[in-house]
């Protein structure tokens, strides 16, 4: 009799049999991949803006910011670490070493990759979300368990935790649940923007609380459109009074803060087929956001016409739980699933055609697919200074920084027809 004990081992039998392919396909795919395997699964992980150049060993080093979730035994903490990584160049796969103890190394490095835990700030419970201000790289937001975002200026912390007290700078008091929707504005410094389980969404002015040398912080304002669970927020780029916001109702809606509360700007009903989990505006096309749901699908929406969507993204096989745009491509985004996957997508290649056998492999616009985890994705984030690099961690542990193949993302060279060069 076939039990779900049986199926459970057959489908990591078959997850295992995944890796080792990947595992030995790695040099031909990546410039670089680093894997190191943490104690604890990093719920959150995001690169850090700046970076040192160490160009007599052809490395830059670049800082993370991590967040741990023990078993509720071992205390949990913000972590920044460290990661001495190759200055992008293409290396000679024929050098991959199969016998060292890790996946990463191989590339352009010419030594084995260095990481180095900086610091460590405990944390009442498992970090469901932290993110940096973007005005003052220090200061950290992180969204707690209890309901509370709490705020931490990292200059005002030890480099290693003394004892177990969780001091932070400033708690955010308000939200009755947690939530994971967490987004600094990019225009006005110290102010935040938070989605909960409770259902609302809330904004708060950060430099009151300092000015204030308060320890607890209300919000600005308390925003109540939203009928369910609030995955995911984000402020626009470009319109400093517009953020998005998605649920699981189903609904993808743009407030516009000059708006009375609770009235969204644009709404879209029904705008999938289940829960909406993340939401991420285009840095430079201002009318274009993308949002990924747990149908397994990411759709890019035309603000202009929210009637239909512009495109469906379809080839995960599980939740989507995060959609990111890069920073250097702006044809370019990245989304992860619970199926272990991150995939590329490039908007330009949209209608391209393609032969049966490419067709197989998903649609044209799919450029790249991550396969390097044996269980679902946390987090990812891409590197603003060295194009086309990413930090990814997962619930199997593991934290991986990649960057695939040159001749993967690398346009080919158009041949131009002699006629035309003529002309």
């Amino acid at each position: 009799m076939y039990t779900p004990l049986d199926e459970e081992k057959m489908e990591q039998k078959m997850i295992n049999e995944e890796y080792k392919i990947w595992k030995k396909n790695c040099p031909l795919i990546y410039d670089m991949i680093y894997a190191r395997g943490e104690t604890w699964p990093l719920l959150t992980a995001e690169f850090f803006p700046t970076v040192k150049h160490l160009p007599a060993e052809n490395l830059v080093q670049h800082r993370m910011l991590l967040g741990t979730f023990t078993d509720g035994i071992q205390s949990n903490y913000l972590q920044v670490a460290t990661m001495d990584v190759p200055a992008t160049k293409t290396p000679d796969p024929s050098k991959y070493d199969e016998e060292t103890g890790e996946i990463g190394g191989h590339g352009a490095a010419p030594k084995p990759l260095k990481w180095t835990s900086i610091q460590k700030i405990n944390h009442p419970s498992e970090v469901n979300k932290a993110r940096y201000q973007p005005q003052n790289p220090d200061i950290l937001a992180a969204w707690a368990t209890d309901g509370t975002v709490r705020i931490y200026d990292r200059t005002k912390h030890p480099m290693v935790p003394k004892g177990t007290d969780c001091p932070c700078e400033i708690e955010l008091i308000g939200h009755e649940s947690e939530g994971f929707g967490l987004a600094w504005s990019p225009f006005h410094e110290g102010q935040l923007l938070t989605g909960s389980e409770d259902k609302t969404v809330r904004t708060w002015d950060i430099k009151q609380g300092f000015s204030r040398n308060s320890k607890t912080l209300k919000p600005l304002n308390t925003y109540k459109h939203h009928t369910a669970t609030v995955n995911d927020v984000d402020y626009h780029p470009i319109h400093s009074q517009w953020f998005a916001t998605v649920s699981d109702d189903l609904t993808l809606q743009i407030i516009d803060t000059r708006r009375p509360p609770n009235t969204p700007a644009l709404m879209k009903v029904q705008a999938h087929t289940d829960a909406i989990n993340c939401v991420s505006f285009h840095p430079k096309w201002d009318m274009l956001v993308a949002t990924g749901s747990a149908d397994t699908t990411i759709a890019l929406w035309d603000l202009r016409c929210l009637d239909e969507k512009s495109h469906s993204f379809e080839k995960h096989k599980s939740a989507v739980v995060k959609v990111e745009w890069c920073p250097q491509e702006p044809a370019v985004f990245a989304s992860a699933s619970y199926d272990r996957r991150i995939l590329f997508w490039d908007l330009s290649k949209i209608g391209d055609e393609q032969t049966a056998e490419e067709a197989e492999e998903g649609p044209p616009e799919l450029m790249f697919m991550h396969g390097g985890f044996t269980n679902r994705v946390c987090d990812f984030s891409w590197n603003r200074n060295e194009p086309w690099t990413m930090l990814a961690t997962a619930e199997d542990n593991q934290l991986q920084i990649f960057r695939p193949a040159e001749n993967i993302w690398k346009a080919p060279l158009q041949e131009v027809p002699n006629h035309e060069v003529d002309q």
